[in-house]
């Protein structure tokens, strides 16, 4: 939800849509539907401008590690109720943890579970990860960001991404799996486990139909009348 935050609580959702999904018969809002309305919680509740933007696999890194932890204190520093540490004391604190600490990685969090390396993705859908990664590039590289340090710090986390999306689709490009048969039940068999999992058909007609005082204003969606 980069787009959210980079333009201060940019609802893509309606209101309507409570699951904040985009699912049937909801959508999400597209760039040609701006400008879109501004959460009600950005104007009431919070703040929904960003502070500052850190990359994971950056604050890992051993060379940009302590710079992105960084980010993270100055934009706690002088918050209400918060003590923060002065820089120099940061790069001893992100040292410490990720390189004198006993246990620097903890990569295998489900203790005996299938390993990153055997989940894979098809070129279908490593095309589509590179085509939005260059689209969030380009978008974020002109105006009115290009002077806008976090737009700049998206743009820089991004190029790392494209990278290495980029080495994944050559790779499986240049040593093609062999193609599947044809499975009539797979994209069945897809719904099924995403409905297992609780993110399926979350606007499910009958469902929706027992919710007395939301039925009468979505009924028009499914056309019916309350």
């Amino acid at each position: 939800h980069i787009d959210y935050y980079m333009e201060g609580g940019a609802q893509y959702w309606d209101d309507l849509d409570f699951e904040r999904v985009g699912q049937k018969p909801f959508f999400f809002r597209t760039e040609d539907m701006k400008p879109w309305p501004k959460d009600s919680h950005c104007t009431t509740d919070i703040d929904c401008i960003p502070k500052a933007l850190v990359s994971y696999e950056k604050l890992r890194n051993h060379e940009e590690g302590p710079a992105q932890l960084r980010k993270i204190a100055n934009a706690l520093r002088g918050k209400k109720n918060m003590t923060v540490l002065e820089d120099e004391a940061v790069d001893c604190i992100w040292f410490e943890t990720f390189i004198h600490t006993s246990a620097p990685s903890n990569d295998d969090r489900d203790h005996g579970g299938r390993k990153a390396t055997d989940y894979t993705f098809t070129n279908a859908q490593l095309q589509t990860m590179a085509d939005k990664l260059l689209y969030m590039k380009d978008k974020y590289s002109q105006e009115p960001w290009t002077n806008y340090p976090i737009a700049n710090d998206i743009v820089y986390a991004i190029e790392d991404y494209i990278e290495e999306v980029g080495q994944e689709l050559a790779f499986q490009e240049s040593n093609p799996s062999p193609t599947p048969a044809p499975n009539p039940d797979y994209y069945q068999s897809l719904v099924d486990w995403y409905e297992s999992v609780g993110r399926g058909n979350r606007y499910e007609r009958d469902k929706v139909r027992a919710m007395e005082g939301y039925w009468p204003l979505v009924a028009h969606l499914y056309n019916e009348t309350a």
